[in-house]
């Protein structure tokens, strides 16, 4: 016997989950942002740096952002404290943007509290179970991330009158 929630589509029980889960991510997101006094995308910067360096051509081709937003971002984000500029010794021309380390700290002090429930969330699933999540948010987020280029590379559409 069907059940009524295996007679619905998956992306009509999928979306309204997922459409949510975003807004609350950026919520949450912006939320730290706004206690830091950031922008919730210099905060996303951050968070994706994290311990990693990155050049500002690699920041550009990871965010999808231009780069003169990203060096205003990373201009923003030196004058407070959060990143350091290094130029490379064997060419001065390449610049590599690092997240200052104790800056992270503080961050990450704001997401103690996420972290530790989302520990005591995933600490209820099994190693199959948490496998499958694994497998499912690293798909995920391959899909988002080609969806994204696509989108950049096609044409704009014309504005409506």
């Amino acid at each position: 016997m069907k059940t009524r929630a295996a007679s619905i589509p998956r992306t009509e029980r999928y979306v309204p989950l997922i459409r949510e889960f975003a807004a609350r991510d950026d919520l949450f997101h912006d939320a730290v942002a706004r206690k830091l006094g950031l922008h919730i995308t210099d905060e996303k910067v951050l968070r994706l740096l994290g311990q990693e360096a990155m050049t500002a051509g690699e920041l550009v081709a990871y965010t999808g952002l231009t780069g003169a937003a990203v060096t205003a971002l990373v201009d923003r984000l030196e004058k407070l404290g959060y990143v350091t500029r290094e130029r490379d010794s064997g060419d001065r021309r390449k610049v590599t943007i690092r997240a200052v380390s104790v800056r992270l700290r503080e961050i990450n002090r704001l997401y103690k509290g996420l972290h530790d429930a989302m520990e005591a969330l995933l600490a209820q699933y099994q190693g199959a179970e948490f496998a499958v999540i694994v497998d499912f948010l690293t798909r995920t987020t391959r899909i988002l991330s080609d969806q994204a280029a696509k989108l950049k590379t096609a044409p704009r559409k014309a504005k409506g009158p």
